[in-house]
């Protein structure tokens, strides 16, 4: 099941809240509390049963406040920087160079004062292939495969992510190089949201014909992702992270970390 969002932020502070949550770090403004399915965008530090100061094993803190048992604590810990959700019984907020743990009863959300988060674009149409660039910008697909691989590479490492058989591009990037338009600046990178059938299935763990047949629409309603879900590019099936989680659940951590690995600012 996809996270259920909720946020007490504007827009922009939102976006790096959940950037920070999706990448296992910690917001530089504003704070994320997630637990169980649930993950909540606040202003604010939550107001909850100050704990002892335990040393964090790893990750972005060295040290972390926990009013639950230390083992139960960074046990939790590990599982959010690695991407799992946290054990029952465990609840973690983050923000401002500080990390709480406590009782998920301990905190109860304010929602008559809280909106539904929600992007501020549509990551499928901010990603491009080799493909897609080749047509927009009238440069030889190829040549832009090449660019992508090469070392030093004409884009900057979260401007481009090797996604099975495939590059993905940041437009705003390719646009920049291919076609001298000015840069667009994303508060949360799309190159985090967007996956080719192949690659998703390997880290959803799912055989990669389901995973296609998913995005072509194939099959039973409740197994089919829809308009906004994905987007064929080619022979490429290109699906976002929200349409994964809603129909496989959790990716592999160790598998998302890796895809990861370089995206993150």
């Amino acid at each position: 099941m996809p996270h259920i969002i909720y946020t007490s932020l504007n827009q922009s502070l939102s976006d790096k809240c959940y950037e920070a949550f999706l990448t296992g770090n910690i917001p530089e403004e504003g704070w994320i509390l997630t637990e169980g399915a649930h993950l909540y965008l606040l202003g604010e530090g939550p107001d909850v049963p100050s704990g002892k100061i335990f040393t964090a094993p790893g990750g972005p803190a060295d040290y972390f406040e926990s009013s639950i048992p230390e083992e139960k604590a960074k046990a939790a810990w590990k599982s959010y920087i690695s991407g799992r959700r946290l054990p029952a019984g465990a609840a973690l907020a983050a923000g401002e160079g500080k990390v709480l743990f406590f009782e998920p009863s301990d905190y109860e959300p304010d929602l008559s004062h809280m909106d539904a988060y929600r992007l501020p674009f549509d990551p499928l149409e901010e990603v491009l292939t080799p493909q897609e660039a080749s047509k927009l910008y009238g440069t030889d697909a190829k040549r832009i495969s090449a660019d992508c691989e090469r070392v030093p590479s004409l884009f900057a490492k979260n401007e481009i992510r090797k996604s099975g058989n495939t590059w993905l591009i940041l437009k705003s990037a390719a646009g920049r190089i291919y076609h001298e338009d000015q840069e667009i600046s994303y508060t949360i990178n799309p190159l985090l949201l967007v996956f080719s059938t192949l690659e998703a299935a390997r880290i959803w763990n799912r055989d990669s014909g389901v995973v296609r047949s998913a995005a072509a629409g194939a099959g039973h309603s409740s197994a089919r992702m829809g308009e906004g879900e994905r987007r064929k590019s080619g022979r490429t099936w290109l699906v976002t992270r929200d349409a994964m989680e809603r129909l496989f659940g959790q990716a592999l951590p160790v598998l998302m970390k890796e895809a990861m690995r370089g995206i993150v600012r």
